[in-house]
């Protein structure tokens, strides 16, 4: 043998030898080629036929594939025959030698078995699937057999000595393996048996023997007929026929006391009956009573449902008259205006002190001389009231301006809010029996011609916290300069629960918006649906030292705007 690949034994026929037909790659086998083999054909590296032939650019020369991939993984990999520097970039699969080397024709390795064939080693697997001298395994194999033999010879092994071919029982004619002939006689119910009691039964099977045993045998033991009535005798089959001639009066007192223990619970079962059919009545009742007070249960669900819907579309209009207001705050005069209500309610006041004043004079001179002054004081008292009705206006409109102008203080225009919620323990407890669910915080904005937010807060959670955790949201709301703004909202969105002893411990939760979410399109209505944290933190948490001081906690929301340009 010229040339060869590593040695595996040739009788397991079943793995192919290529990986593909057309390569030279597959699992290490001998070779026995028919003619010399030309050096052209060997790998430069391992001097053996190329397997899966790789060509370098840089030499020209061919390598084994897997030859080449261990020369490439050293520091300096070179050629051996010029030393030409080989790199994994100039390397490629040689198709021609690959196909001429398909072509080399090689002995079957069955050939010390006595095969006289020659193949081309593209060709050597198909003709190992059919090779009369390979060694397979016999066809019993699953059933216990490991003999190997080639393939010519199976056809002599099967018939004369493998221990697993079917042979027919010669009882009941069932295939059965040669190896379990013996235990298969054992049990067969054709094979010839005897009575086991002795009582000289012969020339029957096995499955004749089992019925004679349980109807016949007068050996076999056996109850008395009397046996559900009390009787314990028991014997041979032809003791029990002489058993039950002696012992008829006996039996007949054994068949008169279960009668009377049958009429006793039959009376007892009446009793029982007739106590389930009263109680059957009474549920009856109950049922038809249950189901009438289930039906007025349902009318007033009905009633509570439209009180519910009415409750809610008066929530409805209360939430629209809250967002007309936020609204109106935002067009509420400027702190000047606001400054000269108040200079005009002084000189209100001052003109009213000044009435009075001299509605005392007036009092006071005409104290003695009768109804000189009484008209004029009439006249004054009229002022006096219209006074005291336009001051009262007065206060009322300064009151609503004081409450605008505190909003608007409030109002943040750098995309941060700082949120004071005050009152935690009964706002918790309206949020728990379901008064209040949900706050909403101060409008506050990006720039002041920028996007208009705010935060809502479920103290008692929403949706997978409820009960458990509080739920924080962000809300972007219809603002006056949306029609100059880039939609969808972008920017990164931070909540925060802010640590009121040393602001170590802060709890946060950053998100940038999904640009594909409603909640962050311009918004259509007053505000878009609520975007946030349903588990931003738990109940016990927020309830601890640190964030919850003076029946008070603070929530902060950071807008990201360094990359926002306004409009």
């Amino acid at each position: 043998m010229l040339d060869s690949f590593s040695s595996v034994p040739p009788s397991n026929i079943a793995e192919p030898f290529f990986i593909r037909n057309s390569e030279v790659t597959g699992p290490d086998m001998d070779l026995d080629f028919a003619y010399p083999l030309e050096d052209r054909y060997k790998c430069l590296l391992c001097g053996r036929c190329l397997r899966n032939p790789r060509q370098s650019l840089e030499c020209g020369h061919r390598f084994c594939e897997s030859c080449l991939t261990e020369e490439l993984r050293k520091d300096a990999p070179r050629c051996p025959v010029d030393k030409q520097a080989l790199s994994a970039n100039g390397v490629f699969p040689d198709k021609g030698a690959e196909r001429e080397i398909g072509q080399l024709v090689v002995n079957c390795v069955n050939k010390k078995a006595g095969c006289e064939i020659q193949a081309s080693i593209k060709e050597l697997q198909e003709h190992l699937e059919e090779c009369k001298y390979a060694t397979i395994e016999c066809i019993h194999k699953s059933k216990g057999c490991n003999v190997q033999v080639p393939r010519c010879h199976l056809a002599e092994h099967l018939e004369n000595e493998c221990q697993f071919r079917q042979e027919p029982c010669k009882f009941c004619q069932e295939l059965i393996p040669l190896a379990q002939t013996e235990d298969h006689t054992k049990q067969c119910p054709k094979a010839p048996s005897s009575c086991p009691n002795g009582c000289e039964l012969t020339g029957v099977t096995r499955e004749e023997v089992e019925k004679h045993l349980q109807d016949e045998c007068p050996q076999s033991e056996a109850n008395c007929r009397f046996n559900s009535y009390g009787c314990t005798f028991k014997g041979p089959r032809s003791h029990v026929s002489e058993h039950e001639s002696l012992s008829m009066a006996e039996h007949l007192l054994m068949v008169t006391s279960n009668l009377a223990n049958l009429e006793l619970s039959l009376s007892e079962s009446r009793r029982e009956l007739q106590e389930v059919s009263n109680q059957r009545d009474l549920f009856k009742n109950t049922v038809t009573q249950q189901a009438s007070e289930i039906t007025s249960l349902k009318q007033k669900s009905e009633k509570q449902d439209g009180k519910i819907a009415s409750l809610q579309k008066m929530v409805a209009n209360q939430t629209d008259k809250l967002m007309k207001f936020e609204q109106d705050l935002e067009t509420t005069a400027k702190k000047e205006e606001v400054e000269g209500q108040k200079r005009d309610l002084v000189a209100v006041k001052e003109t009213v002190k000044r009435t009075e004043n001299r509605l005392t004079k007036l009092e006071t001179r005409g104290s003695g001389g009768g109804g000189v002054f009484s008209g004029a004081t009439g006249e004054v008292e009229t002022q006096l009231a219209s006074q005291d009705r336009q001051l009262g206006i007065h206060d009322v409109r300064l009151a609503e301006m004081d409450l605008r102008f505190q909003i608007l203080e409030t109002a943040s225009f750098d995309g941060t809010l700082l949120w004071k919620i005050k009152d935690y323990t009964r706002r918790k407890h309206d949020a728990t029996t379901g008064r209040t669910l949900s706050l909403y915080s101060q409008p506050f904005y990006t720039s002041r011609n920028g996007y208009k937010m705010c935060a809502r807060v479920y103290l008692n959670g929403d949706g997978m916290g409820k009960g458990t955790h509080m739920s924080l949201f962000f809300v972007v709301m219809r603002g006056d300069y949306d029609a100059l703004l880039p939609w969808p909202f972008r920017q990164k969105v931070t909540l925060m629960l802010l640590d009121q002893d040393q602001g170590r411990r802060h709890l946060s939760d950053t998100f940038r918006p999904d640009p594909t979410s409603s909640s962050f399109k311009r918004p259509t209505s007053d505000m878009n649906i609520a975007s946030g944290c349903p588990l931003f933190v738990s109940q016990a948490v927020v309830e601890g030292s640190p964030y919850l001081k003076d029946d008070t906690i603070f929530i902060k929301v950071i807008v990201e705007t360094s990359d926002l340009v306004g409009p």
